[in-house]
């Protein structure tokens, strides 16, 4: 079982809130017709968006990784 630090499950949980907050993010998903270069504007939300989403994913895994690992 995992052995994750009071402060890892809680910092976890405010990560997977995010996460399902990013979720309903209308930034998350491109339309169909999308045309990247058209509007910078919403290109640089749409990468935003992204950047954040990579951001969020690869701090849950290292906190998993952290709790497997017992640190």
């Amino acid at each position: 079982m995992w052995k994750m630090t009071l402060k890892q499950r809680r910092r976890h949980g405010e990560l997977m809130s995010q996460l399902r907050r990013l979720q309903l993010d209308p930034y998350m998903k491109l339309p169909v017709d999308y045309t990247a270069g058209e509007y910078p504007d919403e290109d640089e939300k749409y990468a935003a968006a992204l950047e954040t989403l990579k951001a969020v994913v690869e701090e849950i895994h290292e906190l998993e990784v952290a709790g497997r690992e017992g640190s």
